[in-house]
């Protein structure tokens, strides 16, 4: 198995984490909150999101300390990483870089520098609640001049490149015999319906999000819509 595997590992885990971290954390008094949608996603926001930060990661760290152990001599690593994994080695298949791998990876990567795009252009005004901040401005430059809602389309885009990655028929997690160890089966079923709830609810909020935005700033807002015409896919949607 090749080491090229653990920074193309790692680069995945890393955009995750940078895609599912708040930039910014607002008032209680400034958050919009009149939905049970706005509702499943604040609770998301709270509780849901660092849970799945540390599934991926410890998913990803897996990968990446079984296949260092492959390529080297067991008996060379700390005790404690020779009595935790040595008796799963035997159960556990390598599984090299495959093309839905790669496409995953890459859906993943690109995804998460779109949200740091988003986040980095909006500032401050970008919360993964639902906010009208003081001194609130719209924004209409970099990714929010090709799409309304760019940060969705790279939530819904890095999802679709987690279930490539993870999910398809020559993955890892469904190659290695990993899923047969008792507990991670269930554990990553309810990662992963997370996940589905937390997109489905992102797509919900797009029209309440265009009212109160079209409420604060009125033909501004109009205006930018009549020329950024599409929500998520340029030319789509």
């Amino acid at each position: 198995m090749s080491l090229l595997k653990i920074p193309l590992i790692l680069s995945s885990a890393v955009a995750v984490h940078v895609a599912l971290t708040p930039p910014h954390a607002p008032a209680k008094s400034e958050v919009v909150h009149d939905t049970f949608n706005e509702w499943v996603i604040i609770q998301h926001v709270k509780y849901g999101l660092p849970i799945a930060k540390i599934v991926y990661w410890g998913v990803s760290l897996a990968e990446i300390v079984l296949t260092v152990t492959r390529m080297t001599d067991p008996k060379t690593l700390p005790s404690v990483i020779q009595n935790t994994i040595g008796p799963l080695l035997p159960r556990i298949k390598d599984v090299p870089i495959t093309r839905p791998f790669i496409l995953g990876t890459a859906l993943v990567a690109t995804a998460g520098y779109l949200r740091w795009s988003c986040f980095r252009t909006l500032g401050r005004f970008f919360t993964f609640e639902l906010t009208t901040r003081k001194g609130h401005q719209l924004v209409t430059n970099g990714p929010y001049s090709i799409v309304r809602h760019p940060s969705y389309s790279a939530a819904i885009l890095q999802y679709l490149g987690v279930v490539v990655l993870h999910g398809s028929a020559t993955s890892w997690l469904r190659q290695s015999g990993v899923l047969d160890i008792p507990g991670v089966k269930p554990v990553l079923l309810a990662w992963l319906l997370e996940r589905t709830i937390t997109v489905i609810s992102l797509v919900r909020r797009i029209n309440q999000e265009e009212e109160v935005v079209k409420s604060m700033f009125g033909d501004e807002w109009r205006t930018w819509a009549k020329d950024v015409r599409y929500r998520l896919i340029p030319g789509i949607y």
